[in-house]
């Protein structure tokens, strides 16, 4: 339940290709410290673009989020892809809601992808989703994440 089924250090690194490989057709995406350091209100570098390549490849993609409305709502926006923010993962609500943003595709045939271990992770692989993990943007705003991380790479030495 605590490793990810693929590990990536960039967002680039995931792929239409590799999402294929495994099956994908539809994509979950984080928001803080995945497509946007936490720290800031600019996008990654490529962030937009990645989304973009994504779509252009017929996969259909959402942001699942815990975070703020305002701040999901309006990068969202820009991205044109359907959000939901303050989500609740990794409980299985947040999930269902999303595959249901994405006209509820078989949970097989999604992947979520994300940099937290403890929501993005488990989340997606209780709900039977690929489960994705990129190395985060920040170290964490929040001192609860800055906790997680530091337990997240004890559970993650051995990869």
């Amino acid at each position: 339940m605590l490793r990810p089924d693929l590990r990536f250090d960039t967002l680039a690194e995931v792929t239409p290709a590799v999402l294929a490989a495994h099956g994908v057709t539809s994509l979950l995406v984080d928001l803080d410290d995945t497509l946007i350091p936490s720290t800031s209100d600019e996008p990654a570098v490529g962030a937009f673009e990645w989304l973009a390549g994504l779509k252009a490849a017929g996969l259909a993609v959402a942001i699942l989020s815990n975070g703020r409305r305002e701040r999901v709502a309006q990068f969202a926006k820009q991205a044109e892809v359907p959000a939901l923010a303050m989500a609740g993962k990794p409980f299985a609500s947040a999930f269902n809601r999303a595959r249901a943003l994405l006209g509820s595709p078989e949970a097989a045939t999604m992947a979520m992808v994300g940099d937290q271990l403890f929501t993005d992770i488990v989340g997606a692989r209780r709900a039977g989703m690929v489960s994705i993990l990129i190395r985060p943007l920040t170290k964490g705003k929040l001192p609860h994440t800055r906790i997680a991380r530091h337990l997240e790479r004890m559970f993650l030495k051995e990869r």
